[in-house]
């Protein structure tokens, strides 16, 4: 299904930058670099950094790629929907949006964690414990007042949420630039040589993997970009690079943390400081370098700054994805609409509220929230990356202003990599980071939880269950202009001579071809061509939204007498639908020459003689091979699809006109696509239409 983009284009390139370089920064690098390195060593670190960053670039280059040649808010879920189909990007999207989400609520705890380092007294009033850990009070008024802050900027706006992040982003780089100079000047490379290497996690090997392992929690945040691709205002092959320059960046900024911290610090300063309370080496590291307790407090309010800097392009991600699957109808269609500020605010307000009852829970439970975020991330990784691999060999001749070189290698690594991530969260090994059984219960409930979606919005969608929404960007609306004027150029040219006023009217069975092969006539013929401006002009006409009327007008048991399913608001909707739907057809059929796709348009211009009523079928087969082509579907679900769409369209036709919608006696002509193409069935019947209108070809001038 077509449609112009809902969205206002309000983020330039710097915006995007910092919203995908500030989450994958976050904070993670002020509180786990002291388990990085007496996991690992130094080298260990930067082993597993480069081997996660490996990774991530891989991955990031395949994102990069898809969302220059599809631009459209959901990323993964349209990646894998135009390679997969409706279940594989279910699946694809359902668990992005786990990382996202679930990474949102446990920075709903790890800020009041983080202020207990500034102010030891925070916590008061004792409530109850969860999992050996106290809750208290403060920490859950703390959270929550963030949680509604942060709720409230994305609800006011992308463009509100990237200058809040450009903010905060900054004041990390400043922190963590201090801890990088700092270090730099007054460290010593003997406290290198002491801990190039531990074996914390078993053997050599090990540790490096066991860090390994917590990088896709590191590097999530890229994947933000194209969540939010229709609110770019920058061209798409910009876009792609800018995804990877976030990448190179955030490599970049953790391979440096490591340096510093091991650069300033002993292993054994380190170890005594993992033993503290706080366990923050890299606030030490920063106190050592500039000899003051001050600095570790800047580098603890820069850590600050990363909470919510990830918690702000997390749940603008996550809420983006939850939009993409409500307008494709597979959760509840409420999460696909927008509110007024352009921003999808079902969504927003549902990321919002997890984050609002995760303080309630302590941070010892959401930790297992995060080791399932991660697994979560990689395995909608191994789906983009599948995609990828997919779109290249099915679609070589898709728009790609950022292609990617060695597509072939590329696409494996991605996969390579993204698939032996994943495999490190499910087998328990040595060197894995296998997920526990409380993180399996997460996970499994998680999608337990999808599989009721799954079922749920199947049987209320029907056929619209996993539509596949086509947005008109701006340069596709610049070529179809383009299109239609070189189409006014050829008619004003006069390619036929005496033209009299003609309409055609084409039926057809869903997967023939019907609207390709008359849009391929109207074109031939340079004029008018109506099937989604129906609905359009529909909407117009009824002022009603438009997701109503795309319902009312595929719904298949239209009532008689007084109908209030829609609600007594709309009464009679469907009916209402087709009664506007007489008028504006015998509009457009008045106004000029036109080709109408469907809608009983036979039947509504009966009484006219310029008409020519045409039929497109096919073989059932061939339709469901056309379907699953053009969709990316599975056998079952073209079939599927295919069926509810058929049933419906044959309901509605024998409601307005008493007759079959395939009978003979209602049209003029009938062909079967699949016979010799849809091209060439489209050249048939123009000569048949030059036939019955009595057009004569203008002969063109001999060449000299």
């Amino acid at each position: 299904m077509e449609q112009k983009s809902k969205f206002d284009k309000v983020m330039g390139a710097w915006d995007i930058l910092v919203i995908a370089f500030g989450a994958m920064i976050g904070w993670g690098w002020v509180i786990n670099s002291g388990d990085w390195i007496t996991t690992a060593g130094f080298a260990g670190s930067i082993m597993a950094m480069l081997i996660g960053g490996l990774m991530v670039i891989f991955v990031g280059l395949t994102y990069a790629e898809l969302t220059s040649a599809m631009p459209q808010c959901g990323g993964e879920h349209i990646f894998s929907y135009r390679a997969m189909g409706a279940t594989g990007s279910f699946i694809c999207t359902w668990m992005i949006i786990l990382g996202y989400v679930a990474t949102s609520a446990f920075e709903a705890t790890a800020l009041p964690t983080v202020i207990t380092y500034l102010f030891p007294d925070f916590n008061q009033v004792y409530l109850y414990t969860v999992a050996g850990r106290d809750i208290y009070l403060t920490t859950i008024v703390l959270g929550v007042a963030v949680a509604i802050f942060i709720t409230a900027i994305n609800l006011a706006g992308a463009k509100t949420a990237a200058i809040l992040q450009t903010v905060l982003t900054a004041a990390i780089a400043i922190a963590g630039i201090l801890l990088v100079v700092g270090s730099a000047i007054n460290g010593d490379m003997s406290n290198i040589s002491g801990q190039v290497w531990e074996s914390g996690a078993g053997t050599t090997v090990s540790s490096v993997f066991k860090v390994a392992c917590m990088t896709p929690f590191l590097f999530i945040g890229f994947d933000v970009i194209p969540q939010a691709a229709e609110e770019i205002n920058v061209p798409y092959k910009k876009v792609g690079r800018i995804m990877l320059l976030s990448i190179f960046l955030a490599v970049l900024w953790y391979l440096l943390i490591v340096f510093a911290v091991c650069y300033i610090m002993p292993d054994s300063a380190i170890a005594a400081e993992m033993g503290a309370q706080n366990g923050l080496v890299t606030a030490k590291a920063i106190e050592l370098a500039f000899h003051t307790p001050v600095m570790g407090k800047v580098l603890i309010i820069g850590g600050l700054c990363g909470i919510v800097t990830s918690w702000n392009s997390f749940l603008m991600g996550g809420s983006r994805a939850l939009y993409s699957m409500g307008e494709s109808r597979m959760i509840p269609k409420r999460f696909g609409e927008l509110g007024k500020f352009k921003t999808p605010k079902d969504a927003i307000l549902l990321c919002g509220l997890a984050c609002c009852i995760a303080p309630f829970f302590g941070r010892s439970v959401l930790v297992w929230l995060v080791d399932a975020a991660s697994f979560g991330c990689v395995i909608a990784y191994l789906f983009v990356s599948i995609s990828f691999c997919i779109l290249r060999k099915k679609r070589p001749d898709m728009a790609r202003p950022y292609k990617v070189k060695a597509g072939k290698f590329v696409g494996a690594m991605a996969v390579i990599m993204a698939g032996f991530m994943t495999l490190l969260y499910i087998v328990p090994a040595s060197f894995s980071a296998a997920l526990v059984w409380q993180e399996w219960v997460v996970v499994g409930t998680w999608l337990a939880l999808g599989v009721f979606f799954y079922c749920y919005s199947r049987k209320k969608y029907g056929a619209e269950f996993g539509r596949d929404i086509f947005v008109i960007t701006d340069d596709t609306k610049e070529k179809a202009d383009a299109d239609k004027e070189a189409i006014s150029i050829v008619s004003a040219k006069e390619k036929y001579t005496g033209r009299k006023h003609f309409v055609i009217t084409v039926g057809c069975e869903y997967g023939s071809g019907g609207p390709e092969i008359g849009r391929m006539i109207a074109e031939h013929f340079g004029i008018e061509y109506y099937d989604r401006d129906l609905v359009d002009k529909v909407v117009a006409e009824l002022g009603v939204d438009e997701d109503l009327v795309r319902e009312a007008d595929n719904r298949k048991d239209v009532r008689y007498g007084f109908d209030t399913s829609y609600g007594v608001r709309y009464a009679n909707l469907s009916n209402r639908v087709i009664d506007a739907q007489f008028k504006v057809i015998r509009e457009f059929a008045e106004k000029s020459s036109c080709v109408i796709i469907g809608r009983s348009s036979d039947y509504i211009l009966r009484d006219r003689t310029d008409v020519m009523n045409v039929f497109i079928y096919a073989p059932e087969e061939d339709e469901v091979k056309n379907i699953m082509k053009s969709e990316g579907l599975s056998e079952q679900e073209a079939r599927s699809k295919r069926s509810l769409i058929e049933k419906a369209q044959h309901a509605r036709h024998l409601y307005i006109t008493g007759t079959e919608r395939g009978d003979r006696r209602s049209r003029d002509i009938m062909v079967n696509s699949s016979m010799i193409g849809w091209e060439e069935t489209a050249d048939y019947l123009i000569s048949v239409i030059e036939r019955r209108f009595d057009m004569e070809k203008k002969a063109l001038p001999k060449e000299a």
